[in-house]
């Protein structure tokens, strides 16, 4: 009752998605059915988050899935507490977009991934024939290519779907990662999905 919701930021390292539990609804919208063939964009603080808990989906479906980074908040142990297989997750070092462009066409023509992770840096985004081109190969091979980017302004303008994140806490351990959707073209934008976590001891 009238509990003062607390905004972060930039969560520490650890919180995004360590020792994180996915309890996701049997009809929620946010997911890989609803980013299947579709080139996507996700904003803000908790992007990262939203997009591990995409990768842990997917690899629970037995969908392959491979991790561009543009970026060095790529954390590996993170991601293992968070029940990711990092066996079976292909991380590609590409930090300028052109490269992480190219990178993204060659995984998805070769038809053996179901979803890719694109982590952009800075403002540049991805020039528009490149953003064409990848989603026309997205909706061919119906695989989700989901780029994260930082900036607050719009860096993919052919994205399908994009949705803006945050992290709030709940709870003295708890925090919640809220993901909302400012576009969709398959579906009325504005909805919104909350996923709760839970910080390691000692950090919270």
């Amino acid at each position: 009752m009238g509990r003062q919701k607390i905004e972060i930021a930039t969560p520490a390292a650890g919180v995004m998605w360590g020792s994180a539990l996915w309890s996701r609804a049997p009809q929620a919208e946010w997911g890989l059915s609803v980013l299947a063939g579709r080139l996507a964009e996700i904003r803000g603080g908790a992007r990262l988050t939203a997009a591990m808990g995409l990768v842990l989906e997917a690899q629970q479906r037995e969908t392959r899935v491979a991790w561009i980074a543009g970026t060095n908040a790529f954390y590996p142990p993170d991601c293992a507490l968070g029940g990711v297989d990092l066996t079976a997750l292909p991380v590609v070092h590409a930090p300028e977009a052109r490269a992480a462009a190219r990178a993204a066409d060659t995984l998805l023509r070769s038809g053996g991934f179901g979803l890719i992770v694109v982590d952009l840096a800075g403002d540049m985004g991805l020039p528009l024939a490149m953003q064409s081109r990848l989603a026309g190969l997205a909706k061919q091979w119906s695989a989700a290519l989901v780029c994260l980017t930082p900036s607050r302004r719009e860096m993919i303008s052919l994205a399908s779907l994009r949705a803006e994140s945050w992290i709030v806490r709940r709870d003295f351990d708890a925090f919640a990662c809220v993901v909302r959707v400012t576009k969709d073209k398959r579906h009325a934008p504005g909805w919104r999905e909350e996923e709760i976590h839970h910080g390691p001891g000692g950090l919270c």
